[in-house]
């Protein structure tokens, strides 16, 4: 049997960033600090992993909020998901219809569509009517 190690580091990037995105999800904003508390990952590790997403656009961080009193010092940075960072697009295909679902990443709906198939109608007008409807909701949204 091989010797385990300690494995690809893309991986553990990869899985770094999927806690920090799940703790970040869960809540409106966070800090640093608190992402280290939920996630258990050092404050360094969540500040790279922080710093990556918002490279890669999932992540923001956002503005102060004037209204809050403050203590002494600059306030803490806070940080968000943006689920408008990109979308889903889910379809069916049935008997009967054809439908199509437009999501952001939190799973918010932006919209739907289903059009009517006849159920003798062929796989080639099934793909054309479902690709019409896709094209329609993304129009409309």
């Amino acid at each position: 049997m091989g010797q385990l190690t300690g494995g690809d580091p893309s991986l553990l990037r990869r899985i770094n960033s999927a806690v920090v995105l799940h703790a970040l999800r869960a809540t409106d904003a966070a800090t640093l600090t608190e992402i280290t508390r939920v996630t258990g990952l050092s404050r360094p590790t969540v500040e790279g992993v922080v710093e990556g997403l918002i490279e890669a656009g999932y992540v923001v961080e956002k503005a102060a909020d004037e209204s809050v009193v403050r203590r002494q010092g600059r306030p803490a940075r806070r940080f968000r998901f943006r689920a408008e960072a990109g979308h889903l697009l889910g379809v069916d295909i049935g008997s009967h219809r054809v439908a199509a679902l437009l999501a952001d990443l939190d799973g918010r709906v932006l919209g739907s569509i289903a059009k009517d198939v006849d159920e003798t109608a062929p796989a080639d007008e099934r793909l054309e009517r479902l690709r019409t409807a896709v094209a329609e909701l993304l129009r409309r949204a």
